[in-house]
């Protein structure tokens, strides 16, 4: 009988100093059941402890070896707080960042299907609880406390989050007819980088922009078709926003079965020249389309460095 083939990316296991750090939202939100937010206060905190003990690089530059370990700062998705919060503090320390955007959506004012998803389930949906079918799966959804919110909200959010988007349009419909008027409209707090303001920071010689795909899809779920058309339209779309097309780009959701070897392909085939995933690990040997990432939380200063260093024991 045939060995079967590892998921790929795999989570690594090799030694190496150089890392990545992924960030998403930099803010003053209680309300991140997601665990995507770090507090300015503490993300000023590991950006320091960050710089004290490696050396901060471009992303595309991660890779190499030097004289101390070597760091790249990454953003995904393109929350507007990391150009009103998290980008002055990297100015002022004079470091260098990367900013991965989903080009399909730059100047649309809905708030991207999870940002929806939290304000229905941990604020609109009726404490009783409602029931939602996911493909064939039907999910409870306790609603009575906030705890029991958080969790359904994270138990939908899984289920959701390879699953085409017609899918979760109709999921997310279901739930604002459940949760009834009035829907508030995008919230300031979930707003993206528009595009004129993108131009504008392309032009800064510390900040890279690079592509998160035109829609945020779970690559690894579509067709062949369907992926090449994510990667290239959305390096065509940044160009002319941009000026130039991005060489980076970061996988959607970036875990192993929403990506897959097909993607590193197609990315490559598009131009990319290199592309980051979401699964911890050091730099250093990387596929260099698939880069792994560690995906930074509320950690204090010494957790975050632990976090980083555990490779280079």
């Amino acid at each position: 009988m045939l060995a079967r083939r590892p998921r790929w990316p795999q989570r690594f296991r090799a030694r190496g100093a150089n890392v990545v750090v992924l960030y998403h939202r930099i803010a003053d939100d209680p309300q991140d059941a997601a665990g995507m937010t770090v507090p300015p206060e503490l993300f000023a905190r590991q950006v320091a402890a960050l710089a004290e003990r490696f050396d901060i690089v471009p992303a595309a530059q991660v890779h190499r070896v030097g004289p101390r370990p070597a760091a790249a700062i990454t953003f995904d998705d393109g929350y507007a707080d990391n150009d009103e919060v998290a980008l002055p503090l990297l100015r002022r320390l004079g470091l260098p960042a990367t900013l991965f955007v989903v080009s399909g959506v730059l100047d649309d004012p809905q708030e991207f299907w999870w940002d929806r998803l939290e304000h229905l389930v941990l604020e609109r949906l009726p404490a009783h609880g409602v029931r939602v079918v996911v493909g064939r799966r039907p999910f409870a959804l306790p609603l009575s406390g906030g705890s029991e919110r958080t969790r359904s909200l994270q138990r939908l959010s899984t289920a959701l989050m390879t699953r085409h988007r017609s899918e979760i349009e109709r999921v997310l419909a279901e739930l604002e007819r459940r949760a009834g008027p009035p829907d508030p409209g995008p919230c300031r707090r979930h707003a993206r980088v528009p595009a004129h303001r993108l131009a504008a920071l392309a032009a800064e010689p510390l900040l890279e922009i690079g592509s998160h795909t035109c829609t945020h899809a779970a690559l690894g779920r579509l067709s062949r078709a369907a992926s090449g058309r994510e990667l290239r339209d959305s390096r065509e779309r940044l160009h002319e926003v941009l000026g130039h097309r991005p060489r980076l780009l970061a996988y959607p959701f970036g875990a192993p079965g929403t990506v897959r070897r097909r993607e590193a392909a197609e990315a490559r085939r598009a131009g990319y020249e290199r592309a980051f995933v979401n699964v911890t690990g050091p730099a250093e040997g990387a596929d260099p389309f698939a880069v792994p990432r560690v995906s930074v939380g509320r950690w204090e200063p010494q957790q975050f460095l632990a976090a980083l260093t555990r490779w280079s024991r």
